[in-house]
């Protein structure tokens, strides 16, 4: 119900004294009845405010009731001509300095009897929506269950109520919806959608939030309809979106359902097999490490791997031993990073202290996926000393062990198996420590006095062992050519 419609009721005889078209536009959502001095405690937003003016003692009473009214956002003022005579024009100045519409209540005309009219009008017309949504809501569901997609019964609506609306998931990602829209707007919208205490939440920019399904239980998996500029200012038209979500909701169920089924499938193959074979040969594929610190619980692990799955779709995902979510899409580096810090530094608001720390391969295929996924494990432990809610990091590629991690597993284990085979058997054999001393002497810079004080040994059992390794690979350890060939031999092998 409009205020104009209060005004255009036959028989109450009510006057505008203060308002202009604008403000005669207003909905009017409930009605309460109050003459206290402070009356805050007992009005609410939306409402049309009447008042028997006993609280005015003197003119200047007006501009505090007035004033109480207006920050709790009311839509209107009706005054009770009864007590007085008239409305006094104290009240109707402090109407206008607050903006606020004031209409007159004629003296022969009690509270009561508008308020029976006014209820009458909102139950019927609450029924009457309640059964227009009813309609609406078989019919959406009648459509989708015969096979028609989610983004068809969107258009549906919002040609309907020429409103624009998206469906979008916590990261930001489209589900449904054809008009563009601007990744600040989606940030905002987002930002919004991760933090409200309640639905609809209203965005500074105009755009309304309404929730899809249960989005208070776990924000960070949940979907959101987003409703285009003055679309909350229409009731209609947001019970029509608010009926749609609903079937939004379960467009959602069914793609759990789908990703639940591919998410067995990866674990039955192992993420690598199972992502090579989506993919045609030579397909350039990234490998993308996450994980949540701290510790997360297997829940947890579950929820960030729907996570990833949404902010990369079509990634093939698993969960590794250490909890982290591993996966494999097709792509460049650089465009899965900037998705990631976009879509992913989005669920900041809902990370509760909680950290996202992310790893991302260089392009990689085929037998190479193993040591992309090495690659990005170590980009992501970079990021984990990241400040921040949420960090990428891109694995380096312009060093020796970035380079390597690149190179097919079968390559890498075959050189390192030329190069330190013998000194692994003759460990095996001998529990001679060679290659605890030679990781030690590596990390050292080739430095006996400091290889020694970390392994507690005296200087010559250190070149002794070092003697011993030099002997079984065939190579010199004081050049740089075979220091960095076993180096690289040793880091093979992590």
């Amino acid at each position: 119900m409009l205020l104009q419609d209060v005004l255009d009721t036959p028989g109450l005889g009510i006057r505008l004294l203060h308002g202009d078209a604008a403000a005669l536009a207003r909905p009017v959502h409930r009605a309460c009845t109050t003459d206290m001095p402070d009356p805050t405690r007992y009005v609410s937003a939306g409402s049309l405010v009447f008042t028997g003016l006993v609280w005015r003692r003197a003119p200047e009473d007006s501009e505090v009731f007035v004033a109480h009214l207006a920050r709790a956002g009311v839509a209107a003022v009706a005054a009770g001509e009864a007590l007085l005579g008239e409305v006094p024009a104290d009240v109707v100045d402090a109407c206008a300095r607050h903006g606020l519409p004031l209409l007159a209540v004629p003296d022969d005309v009690p509270f009561s009897t508008v308020l029976e009219h006014l209820t009458r009008q909102w139950s019927s017309a609450r029924m009457d929506r309640l059964q227009t949504g009813l309609a609406r809501q078989r019919r959406l569901l009648a459509a989708f269950a015969d096979g028609h997609a989610l983004g068809e019964l969107l258009a549906r609506v919002c040609r309907e109520f020429d409103v624009p609306a998206w469906v979008f998931s916590a990261t930001g990602t489209l589900v449904a919806g054809n008009d563009e829209l601007g990744e600040s707007v989606i940030d905002a919208c987002c930002d919004v959608a991760l933090s409200a205490p309640r639905f609809p939440a209203e965005i500074p920019n105009g755009y309304t939030v309404l929730p899809v399904g249960s989005a208070l239980r776990d924000r960070t998996t949940a979907w959101f309809l987003v409703l285009g500029p003055a679309a909350a200012r229409n009731e209609d038209c947001v019970d029509a979106f608010t009926e749609l979500a609903t079937v939004a909701a379960l467009e959602r169920v069914r793609r759990e359902d789908r990703l639940r089924a591919a998410w067995d499938t990866a674990d039955a193959r192992g993420v690598a097999d199972a992502a090579g074979a989506a993919h045609p040969a030579g397909t350039p594929l990234v490998a993308v490490v996450v994980e949540r610190t701290p510790a997360a619980t297997p829940e947890q692990h579950v929820a960030l791997r729907a996570v990833v799955s949404d902010a990369l779709p079509s990634c093939v995902t698993g969960i590794d031993a250490a909890g982290r979510t591993v996966a494999v899409v097709a792509g460049t580096e650089s465009d899965v990073v900037a998705v990631l810090q976009r879509r992913l530094g989005r669920l900041a608001p809902v990370l509760a202290g909680a950290r996202i720390a992310v790893g991302v391969s260089g392009t990689c295929a085929g037998e190479s996926i193993d040591g992309g996924i090495r690659s990005a494990e170590s980009a992501a432990a970079i990021a984990r000393g990241d400040t921040g809610p949420v960090s990428v990091r891109a694995a380096d590629l312009d060093s020796a062990v970035g380079l390597l991690s690149a190179v097919p597993d079968r390559v890498r284990r075959a050189f390192a198996d030329r190069t330190l085979g013998q000194v692994l058997d003759y460990d095996r054999r001998t529990r001679a420590g060679l290659m605890t001393t030679l990781e030690a002497f590596l990390d050292c810079d080739g430095s006996w006095r400091r290889t020694a004080d970390r392994l507690h040994l005296h200087p010559n059992t250190v070149r002794y062992r070092i003697g011993r390794v030099e002997a079984l690979t065939g190579r010199n350890l004081a050049h740089i050519g075979d220091r960095l060939d076993v180096f690289l031999a040793v880091r093979a092998l992590a």
